[in-house]
């Protein structure tokens, strides 16, 4: 229930095109409280503006019929998973299995865009606020390693150093190795040999 994967790389790909600046969509230099959540409230609120944010930044994926079948698909599915929870063990599944669940992975994820653009440390310069903050990492699977991502976009690894946990860049090796993820991108620290020696390893 968090959205449909189209509308999240749309959001993503402009939150990166014009990071922390007019036209990001959760803007942290609005206010923390609006890139943790008032964003979403707002642009929920105008379903041709998120029409034109997916025509502009995901054509390639709308060109994908099993990305457009998840696009309408996902409140369907959610719906029989609430039905067979309600099966199980009647509402405290529903309530726990659908509510709780979708409340604490929104914040989880709301946490990248605010917290780890307000709190933690820089690596890289950046023209952002994006910051690494550790506990946003562990809440939200390595995500918090966000001025990382900054950095390097494109790199499936956010956890550049050993203490970096990436939970999330384990999962993608074993996509990898289990043949569903190809042709993974990791960042080229040339003019960082430490985090070069780190990366290695």
């Amino acid at each position: 229930m968090q959205g449909a994967p189209i509308e999240w790389v749309a959001h993503h790909r402009q939150h990166h095109q014009f990071p922390d600046q007019h036209g990001d969509p959760h803007s942290a230099r609005r206010s923390f409280w609006w890139s943790h959540i008032l964003w979403i409230i707002w642009y929920h609120s105008d379903p041709s503006l998120q029409d034109d944010v997916e025509q502009r930044y995901v054509p390639d994926l709308l060109r994908v019929p099993f990305y457009r079948f998840l696009n309408w698909s996902y409140v369907p599915i959610t719906i029989l998973l609430g039905y067979l929870l309600f099966l199980l063990g009647g509402w405290p599944f529903v309530v726990w299995g659908i509510c709780v669940r979708v409340v604490l992975t929104y914040h989880c994820t709301f946490l990248v865009n605010s917290a780890s653009h307000t709190f933690g440390y820089r690596t890289f310069p950046t023209n952002d606020l994006s910051t690494n903050c550790w506990w946003v990492s562990l809440l939200a699977y390595g995500e918090g390693w966000h001025n990382n991502h900054h950095a390097f976009p494109t790199s499936a690894r956010h956890g550049f150093t050993r203490w970096e946990i990436d939970p999330s860049f384990w999962f993608i090796r074993l996509l990898e190795k289990a043949g569903m993820a190809q042709d993974l991108r990791l960042p080229t620290l040339r003019n960082q040999p430490e985090l070069s020696r780190e990366l290695v390893r």
